[in-house]
């Protein structure tokens, strides 16, 4: 189901994206305003949050997506009955706060992505998400931190990686300044390589 305000029309095949997304929604911003590039891959057919007043909510009224509120995120097979409905291909988690549900993950298994603000295995796993992971690389004076792309397992922050990108934060003054220069390059980086992913899973059939 290609969403028409979301992508130009074009003669490329478009991957079908869902955005899970728990909060203002800065990277959904990035995801949404790269596929509606020219040479895109995909189209963003349904933004998807377990808050139903979350931020992001007004980035989906921006574009003109659908925003579908889940009030049960451990109702895997609701959720995917949900991704049929507008038949999503690839997953991208921006910021979304609930571990997916195994038989979600069984089922997209290969098609679900995350990015991460730190250079993963440091400063992940539970809990360590958002401005708690600023504030922890703050608090250990370290020169560098990062973002990590990576594919969604059932546990947190433990899928293969994608990609990783070092981010030197040693002009910065505090941890919202580190979270601004990693959000710089999570929104520039974010949509290069879904857009990538989508041009292989589209190449394997």
């Amino acid at each position: 189901m290609q969403h028409s305000s979301s992508h130009p029309m074009n003669h490329q095949h478009i991957v079908n994206v869902a955005i899970f997304a728990s909060g203002t929604g800065s990277n959904a911003d990035a995801l949404i305003r790269y596929s509606q590039k020219k040479d895109s891959s995909y189209s963003v057919v349904v933004i998807v949050s377990n808050k139903e007043n979350a931020g992001v909510r007004s980035v989906s009224e921006h574009f003109s997506i659908p925003f579908e509120h889940i009030q049960q995120a451990d109702d895997g097979a609701s959720i995917i009955a949900l991704l049929q409905k507008y038949n999503v291909d690839i997953i991208a988690l921006g910021g979304y706060m609930k571990l997916l549900p195994p038989e979600l993950v069984r089922a997209y298994k290969g098609k679900i992505i995350n990015i991460h603000p730190s250079l993963l295995p440091d400063y992940g796993g539970k809990g360590m998400y958002g401005n708690h992971v600023h504030m922890a690389v703050w608090k250990d004076k370290m020169p560098y931190t990062g973002l990590t792309i990576h594919y969604v397992d059932e546990e947190y922050d433990r899928g293969q990686a994608l990609i990783q990108c070092r981010i030197d934060i040693r002009d910065c003054v505090s941890p919202e300044a580190i979270a601004e220069k990693v959000k710089e390059a999570e929104r520039m980086i974010y949509p290069l390589m879904l857009n990538q992913l989508c041009k292989i899973i589209y190449s394997q059939g």
